[in-house]
């Protein structure tokens, strides 16, 4: 029974790490421009905010769900948000020779204090997005009530499904680092104006989702 938990876990896992959302692009792009140890605890912070949110919505799933769909203050400060982070992107320029000297002395500027921020920022990332909260609450209702888990079962399944997660965004940011010295300037522009445009595009979609559109 509890081999037959774990598998389940393990295939949920696999099937969120094909969502592409915010998140995923952050990581992606951080792991291409700054390298696999800096986005590995940037996904470190997405992570654990899912461990919070599938937490709460365990805990206050009713509650919860009711005030993101009746507060639709929420979901334009969430798009607006991210509407603000793609503009940011769009204007940003990269500096070839900037980052290839950042990543040549990563080992000597980084501190505690920038990998803790980078956790943060993970954090931060999950926290802004309403619509996590909402998978995860939506993942607990299929696995308490279509797949009937019951108690500490509960634990073994999402524990399968969060490292799952995470080894496949192991390998995702470790390819993506690999990208780094076959991208030129302009290659690495266009990457960025992708990101910025997906992160526009996930804010609009957030605010229309508050006038029922």
């Amino acid at each position: 029974m509890t081999v037959n938990i774990i598998i389940n876990g393990i295939l949920f896992g696999l099937l969120l790490s094909f969502f592409f959302g915010p998140a995923f692009f952050i990581l992606i792009n951080t792991s291409i421009n700054k390298g696999f140890k800096k986005a590995l605890f940037l996904d470190i912070g997405i992570l654990f905010s899912d461990i919070l949110y599938l937490c709460a919505a365990y805990l206050f799933a009713e509650k919860i769900n009711h005030y993101i769909y009746d507060n639709i203050y929420v979901k334009y400060l969430t798009g607006g948000v991210f509407f603000i982070l793609g503009i940011i992107y769009l204007l940003k320029k990269s500096n070839p020779s900037q980052n290839t000297q950042s990543i040549n002395l990563s080992h000597q500027n980084e501190s505690t204090k920038n990998l803790m921020g980078l956790i943060a920022k993970g954090i931060g990332i999950n926290a802004i997005n309403p619509g996590v909260l909402l998978y995860w609450i939506a993942a607990c209702t299929y696995a308490t009530e279509t797949l009937e888990i019951k108690e500490f079962n509960l634990v073994y399944y999402f524990m399968s499904t969060i490292l799952t997660l995470f080894i496949v965004d192991l390998i995702k940011i470790y390819f993506a680092s690999k990208l780094k010295s076959h991208l030129n300037n302009k290659t690495q522009n266009i990457l960025k104006n992708i990101l910025g445009i997906g992160l526009i595009v996930f804010g609009i979609i957030i605010c229309l989702k508050g006038f029922n559109v």
